[in-house]
């Protein structure tokens, strides 16, 4: 019997802190969007991980259906409502990677407020996948055949080298981000007491079976092993 290696479970998913490559940050009719790669197929990544098809077994890397049921957009993996950034709208493997793209909540909370603020700038270029990932190919170790995606989260420092976010269109000016952050909650003196409890916040990534499911209509989700 043939055994490989799975890294990750539905509890405590593995983590792929990345880049977000040919991705951009642009506003249309006052909604904030990024989108971009957050993985990238036939390349090692930092973690020296080669996403490739398994040929003769399926037709794709990426299996999305659990993501799908609540495709949600974190900050540092983190399980809260104040860690919330906005709904992923669209998402699809194609021959280059996964591609996604996300509207940004315009909520003003300062955690939320500061992602969208620090993305729109282009001082933040990170994207984290997590998941359960399937390393099939006896004969290459380091080959991800089967990735099974619970979370996206954005993250400051990211691990592959292909996968890199870039400020675009509606990219916030200096004066812009001065205005912003002259009317976060935080700036008005109304830091919020999940601030003072961030040393004790759970950093875990998401189970994915706690979820609680959402609508949204605008997800559109194609190619094989994505329905």
């Amino acid at each position: 019997m043939k055994s490989y290696t799975i890294k990750g479970t539905a509890k405590k998913p593995a983590l792929k802190i990345l880049n977000l490559e040919n991705a951009a940050v642009k506003e249309t009719d006052g909604l904030v969007f990024i989108e971009g790669y957050a993985n990238t197929k036939n390349r090692a990544d930092r973690y020296g991980d080669i996403p490739a098809v398994l040929q003769g077994k399926r037709d794709f890397v990426y299996e999305l259906s659990q993501f799908k049921k609540n495709p949600v957009l974190l900050i540092d993996h983190v399980n809260r409502l104040d860690h919330l950034a906005g709904s992923v709208v669209e998402i699809y493997e194609d021959e280059k990677g996964l591609y996604f793209r996300a509207l940004f909540s315009a909520s003003r909370h300062p955690t939320v407020a500061h992602a969208r603020s620090i993305y729109r700038e282009g001082h933040a270029k990170g994207i984290s996948i997590a998941g359960r990932f399937h390393y099939e190919d006896e004969n290459n170790p380091n080959r991800l055949t089967l990735a099974e995606i619970f979370e996206i989260s954005l993250v400051a420092v990211p691990a592959d080298p292909d996968s890199l976010a870039a400020p675009g269109e509606g990219s916030l000016t200096p004066a812009a981000a001065r205005e912003e952050q002259e009317n976060s909650p935080a700036r008005a003196g109304r830091t919020p007491k999940s601030r003072r409890r961030r040393n004790a916040a759970a950093t875990s990534a998401v189970d994915p079976g706690s979820w609680t499911s959402i609508t949204s209509s605008r997800v559109q989700l194609r190619g094989a092993g994505q329905a």
